[in-house]
């Protein structure tokens, strides 16, 4: 275990977890009916909020007696071994995440959100429990909820680090959510999700079907299909991630397309229902939505509106200080997140060498205005061996294409080149990796147009020569 999750572990063990808002009015109104609730009663409330839902089991665990050798696995089963009144009074005094977070609305926001794809999680897992006639359908349901409590615990504890690997994953197209975790915290997810489990005590049976290391199991399949349909269906009905999705769904299920498409649809307009206790709109209300990218006010996240030296620093950091593992894909996002947000360079693109020196692809592009500039990732530009591109590959060596430079450096651009950098001043570097020309690192001002003062150069240049050195130093560039 790395020293940075043992302090993250520390920090969190010693901070109150706080509940939903709405599950705290939802457990004063049960306390004023004491006499007529039951414990199913109770599940129900505590089933809806995944901050509550780990605070039960904590202290359920941390309440066993000796002679329980069985883990408590359900809430139900948590409130019938400690009694209702027991239970109600260890609960009568909960903080809630919207005071806890009032003075941070971005973490606010963040933690929402995954809160809301948790409830979509359960009630995909609920549903997929059903039909597989799964007779302790609670157990997978927590572990569907309490899947991306790491993502969720990390909101209010480091809400700007957070922040950064949502703008890196969706930013990057095709970057792993993994790599991304590493680049920025030193470990995923996941890494932390079972060191928690592991220092909270939490019962194995939940551990397991959290873990997604242990799909051969039909129920850890439950909970992995079950969250990556909530993580998907976040960005709307058409995610392309969405139909391997569904593929999966039938396999496990013997259903048929539009059987596993009604499922999902049935189980989201269920999870609509709980949408007021965060406030993020469901994605059942999405169902009109055309196919595109989601509109602004779906977005997940605010992004950074000012260029910030701070971020690019911090950034550029991050990538000097990555760990081996730490793979290329990440390392070049991250370069490019530092140089649009930490620089204000409106579009950034990394593209590789065809093994043939005869063009380049892109790899990553990161815009400012994605709803107006077409994403280049995956686009093929020739090299004609004598252009500005071309010319540049032969040793590591860069380019600010403004003020009197501009029109001679323009003119040795062929017309597909021209084309992607528009009308306005760019910058581009070489990239030379084991003694073969590798890459082009170009930022520019999108289609728009417009001036890069000439002192951008030296931070681009460095951040492209910082990026060099570690993916030359590294494991993995391809």
């Amino acid at each position: 275990m790395s020293a940075d999750i043992v302090q993250v572990v520390e920090a969190l063990g010693g901070r109150p977890i706080p509940v939903l808002a709405a599950t705290a009015d939802a457990l004063g109104k049960l306390r004023r009916e004491m006499e007529k609730i039951s414990a199913r009663d109770i599940s129900r409330v505590v089933l809806r909020d995944p901050l509550l839902t780990l605070e039960v089991l904590r202290y359920a665990q941390q309440r066993r007696s000796a002679r329980q050798s069985a883990d408590i696995t359900t809430v139900e089963h948590a409130v019938m071994m400690h009694g209702i009144e027991s239970f109600m009074g260890q609960f009568s005094a909960v903080t809630t995440l919207e005071d806890t977070l009032a003075s941070d609305p971005m973490a606010l926001q963040g933690a929402l959100h995954v809160v809301s794809r948790s409830q979509h999680a359960a009630a995909f897992a609920r549903s997929i429990a059903a039909q597989r006639h799964d007779v302790e359908s609670d157990e997978v349901t927590i572990g569907a909820l309490l899947h991306d409590l790491a993502e969720l615990l990390l909101w209010f504890h480091a809400p700007r680090d957070e922040l950064h690997v949502q703008c890196l994953v969706n930013e990057a197209a095709g970057l792993r959510s993994a790599s991304a975790q590493r680049l920025v915290f030193g470990f995923t997810h996941g890494e932390l999700q079972l060191a928690l489990a592991e220092a909270w005590h939490l019962p194995n049976l939940l551990v397991r079907l959290m873990d997604d290391e242990h799909a051969d199991h039909p129920r850890v399949v439950n909970v992995a299909l079950a969250a990556a349909l909530a993580r998907h269906l976040s960005h709307g009905w058409h995610d392309p991630a969405l139909p391997d999705d569904y593929t999966r769904l039938q396999k496990i299920l013997n259903l048929t397309p539009d059987g596993a498409y009604r499922l999902v649809r049935q189980a989201g307009l269920s999870a609509s229902r709980q949408w007021k206790s965060t406030g993020v709109r469901p994605v059942g209300t999405w169902l009109p939505m055309e196919e595109g990218r989601v509109l602004a006010e779906y977005a997940t996240l605010p992004f950074p509106k000012a260029p910030d030296p701070t971020m690019f620093k911090s950034t550029m950091g991050r990538v000097q200080a990555a760990l081996p593992a730490v793979d290329a894909d990440a390392l070049i996002a991250g370069t490019l997140f530092g140089l649009h947000f930490g620089l204000g360079l409106e579009r950034v693109c990394y593209l590789d060498v065809a093994p043939d020196a005869a063009s380049l692809q892109v790899r990553f592009c990161v815009r400012t205005n994605a709803a107006m500039e077409p994403s280049l990732r995956g686009h093929r530009f020739p090299l004609s061996g004598t252009d500005l591109f071309s010319r540049l590959l032969p040793r590591m060596q860069g380019v600010w294409a403004g003020g009197e430079n501009r029109p001679k450096l323009t003119a040795l651009l062929l017309p597909e080149h021209r084309e992607m950098l528009g009308e306005g001043d760019f910058l581009v570097m070489s990239f030379h990796l084991n003694g073969k020309p590798a890459g082009l690192l170009v930022a520019d001002r999108g289609s728009a147009g417009g001036r890069i003062p000439e002192s951008l150069y030296a931070p681009f240049k460095a951040a492209s020569m910082a990026l060099a050195h570690r993916l030359t130093t590294g494991s993995a560039h391809g």
